[in-house]
């Protein structure tokens, strides 16, 4: 058996570990999971406590990205542990959010709703307080309470601008026309995710990118535009798949099959709907596997509908 510990020679410099960092960030906006992976996993054996948190959490939100919760969870309590030894407050509360992200994504609203609760509670920095909100929102928009969401989705974006923050303001708008579209509102939700688009492209990262893309088809398939839909949405699956992100892939996937049926292709829509369920099966997203079984079995009944139908009518 050989010895998996790291030696003296695994632990990078203070430079290195910075420059290491920065290569994770880079990778993981490009999508290039498996790069920022190993970057941050160096990172984290530096000897500098702030950067040891900072890059396990961040190696926390790459695995969530890749759905492994657990080795998600455990990164982003390993950094709540170096954050907290440290009495680095901004680092603990951002590895807090990290950690509840990964209940969120995984459709355990209440823990995560406690954990950025915690971090509302422990912090009064802008961008961290924006974090939060924004994450409640999510939270709450997914029980249905769209007027709470909403309202603390604008909360954030209001944080975010007041810390410079042009990432979260970028994602503040797309939750905000998510919510607009859950509203029914797919003329403000379209103007909202055009900002979001815009604001995505001006940070250059590849996951709000493609987030905004995959939200803004949906509006332009609400209006009627269906094939312009199907476009933005297949980019957004595209970049998701090359990235490995798979509970974003799932989220295409039911989209593109909701256009395939309103546009008439039912074996289009049962082909995405199958296998997006199969992939909510196998990482265990919860409200995607039970809206996918709802589609699923929408589309059966509608072939046994027109199979059962007399020849002639």
């Amino acid at each position: 058996m050989t010895d998996s510990s790291p030696s003296a020679t695994d632990v990078p410099s203070a430079a290195r570990a910075a420059e290491l960092l920065a290569d994770g960030e880079r990778a993981e906006q490009l999508g290039a999971l498996d790069r920022a992976i190993e970057s941050f996993r160096q990172a984290a054996r530096a000897p500098d406590p702030n950067i040891r948190a900072e890059a396990l959490t961040r190696l926390a939100d790459v695995h969530r990205s890749l759905a492994e919760w657990d080795e998600a969870l455990r990164a982003a309590r390993q950094a709540q542990e170096t954050a907290r030894a440290a009495d680095r407050e901004l680092l603990l509360v951002h590895a807090i959010v990290a950690e509840g992200n990964v209940f969120m994504v995984r459709g355990d609203f209440r823990e995560a709703k406690e954990l950025f609760d915690q971090v509302l509670s422990l912090s009064a920095d802008a961008r961290m307080r924006g974090l939060a909100l924004q994450n409640i929102g999510t939270v709450l928009a997914q029980q249905g309470q769209l007027g709470a969401a909403e309202r603390a989705f604008s909360e954030s974006y209001g944080y975010f601008q007041q810390a410079g923050y042009r990432r979260g303001e970028a994602t503040a708008l797309n939750n905000c026309g998510r919510a607009a579209l859950d509203r029914g509102d797919a003329l403000l939700a379209e103007s909202l995710l055009t900002q979001a688009l815009d604001t995505a492209r001006e940070v250059e990262h590849g996951e709000l990118i493609a987030l905004a893309t995959l939200n803004l088809a949906e509006a332009k398939a609400r209006r009627g535009g269906l094939s312009v839909a199907h476009q933005l949405a297949s980019e957004a699956l595209g970049f998701f798949i090359s990235s490995g992100n798979r509970w974003r892939e799932i989220e295409s996937l039911r989209l593109i099959g909701w256009i395939d049926e309103q546009s008439g292709d039912i074996a289009g829509a049962a082909a995405c709907y199958e296998r997006g369920l199969r992939l909510a099966g196998e990482v265990g997203a919860a409200p995607e596997l039970r809206s996918l079984s709802e589609s699923v079995e929408r589309i059966r009944r509608r072939t046994l509908t027109s199979t059962d139908r007399p020849s002639g009518q």
